[in-house]
């Protein structure tokens, strides 16, 4: 297998870009052109330049980040990221999870392990490039019983098949996300509502009972002290308000026998 290209220095730029992605151009080429177009130091490595190459032309694109997996739709298709993020899950699985499959060459039995092997004689990552000398069979044969188990590679149409269910999970999950902070800011403006009316009574409650104590004064009556105000709900206030039915705790006059 050839080594990782690297950007020399009487390296010429092509004259026009690749149009879609890789365009005709392999991935080696495909790094070599990003290098070139964008000046950087060196070619990224093949994990990365797989990345790449599957999210946009040269020109366009930026080099990889970890964070560019989070949202398969960054990628030209759901396959492709699905590689990637098997590739990076089964690295950290069966090296550590300090494994970063950005740093170092690709491991070629990974990416058949990753993969489920070879799909149309070719693994999944490296567009045909990358070249393994065992067999999935003899790869499986070397692993212990504590090895994760290697799953054959998923069809592209169960992939998105997948992605579909997983968007409409995520949309049900955002929807009832945002009723339940409707409901929260609902129940705060509430509360705040009756706090407001509570305060709203209690004010006009004292300013009565003022009036009444300066008119019982000039009469030279005694004032009781004022009643104290159980607090009550903006319902109950309200109820109170248009209830013509005596006071609750206030005793009917016993009839005038005849």
């Amino acid at each position: 297998m050839a080594g990782r290209p690297q950007r020399g220095q009487g390296q010429t730029c092509p004259k026009e870009g690749v149009p879609h992605h890789q365009g005709s151009s392999n991935l080696y080429q495909f790094g070599r052109n990003w290098a070139c177009y964008n000046k950087a130091d060196k070619v990224p490595e093949v994990y990365d330049l797989y990345a790449m190459a599957h999210t946009a032309s040269y020109k366009k694109v930026k080099a990889f980040s970890p964070s560019d997996l989070y949202d398969p739709s960054n990628f030209t298709s759901i396959s492709s990221h699905d590689k990637l993020v098997k590739y990076r899950d089964q690295g950290k699985a069966r090296k550590g999870e300090d494994f970063n499959p950005s740093q170092g060459p690709i491991d070629p039995e990974l990416v058949m392990i990753a993969g489920g092997g070879r799909s149309h004689g070719s693994i999944a990552i490296g567009d045909g490039l990358i070249r393994c000398p065992s067999t999935l069979p003899e790869i499986k044969a070397r692993q212990s019983s504590s090895t994760p188990e290697i799953r054959p590679r998923e069809r592209p149409v169960l992939l998105a098949f997948k992605a579909a269910i997983q968007s409409e999970r995520d949309r049900t999950e955002k929807i009832l996300a945002e009723a339940v902070e409707r409901q929260r800011e609902l129940e705060e403006r509430t509360t705040k509502m009756l706090e407001e009316e509570r305060a709203q009574n209690d004010m006009q409650a004292r300013a009565m009972y003022e009036l009444l104590v300066f008119v019982c004064e000039k009469a030279g009556q005694i004032v009781l002290p004022m009643p104290e105000i159980a607090p009550g709900t903006m319902r109950n206030s309200r109820q109170a308000s248009h209830d013509p039915s005596p006071a609750t705790g206030m005793s009917q006059p016993a009839p005038t026998p005849t």
